[in-house]
């Protein structure tokens, strides 16, 4: 075979793959093992509604900021594991929810969540402390041995935040512990830092 038409041939299978890829990344129902060997150079494989790279913890933290008695029955379904990592997606308000604005959002409106338990002195004293802060916005406070999902809270906290006991307290989506930890930090004059930080004001005299 000359020259030119193995240059022909290379040139023609090539525009078939990348014909293939096309029409095959128009069909709804993706083998996921063809971007895997040949990869998605041109973004050809990409659904039209990725999984986004948002940590599951923003998931949480939307669903029990939500004012809804719907969203405490969505982690009691039997059709979620909560043992294992939670698509994101199952924690949505909404379908095609954009969980980049969602996430941008969570952290401008609720900075710092805390998860307690109504008559825990633990829960109570991390509390006071916090408001003693004058933290605004202020803390996000969920009771969660009031709501119906309160064992699965607990499972899903435990497993993301490595904690299992209450208070569990958030800041931006990452858990700084519970009451003991928050007053180590308010001892080691650590605690306004790391609020302002995380673009939380400090309007309190705390001290």
């Amino acid at each position: 075979m000359s020259y030119r038409r193995r240059l022909l041939f290379g040139f023609l299978t090539f525009l078939s793959v990348c014909l293939y890829l096309f029409v095959f990344s128009r069909s709804n129902t993706h083998d996921s093992s063809i971007t895997k060997f040949f990869g998605d150079p041109f973004g050809l494989m990409s659904s039209k509604n990725p999984t986004p790279s948002v940590d599951e913890i923003y998931g949480l933290i939307s669903l029990v900021t939500r004012e809804s008695e719907n969203s405490q029955r969505v982690l009691t379904a039997k059709s979620v594991d909560i043992t294992n990592p939670v698509d994101i997606n199952v924690y949505a308000a909404k379908r095609g929810m954009n969980w980049k604005k969602e996430l941008q959002r969570l952290n401008e409106d609720f900075p710092v969540v805390v998860f307690s338990k109504t008559y825990c002195p633990y829960s109570r004293k991390a509390k006071q402390l916090l408001q003693a802060y004058e933290l605004s916005p202020p803390p996000k406070i969920i009771e969660v041995d009031l709501r119906e999902d309160a064992a699965q809270l607990k499972t899903v906290l435990t497993r993301l935040t490595r904690r299992s006991t209450f208070p569990n307290i958030l800041l931006r989506g990452k858990s700084i512990g519970g009451s003991d930890d928050l007053h180590a930090l308010h001892n080691a004059n650590a605690l306004r830092d790391m609020f302002q930080e995380a673009g939380v004001d400090v309007n309190g005299d705390f001290m």
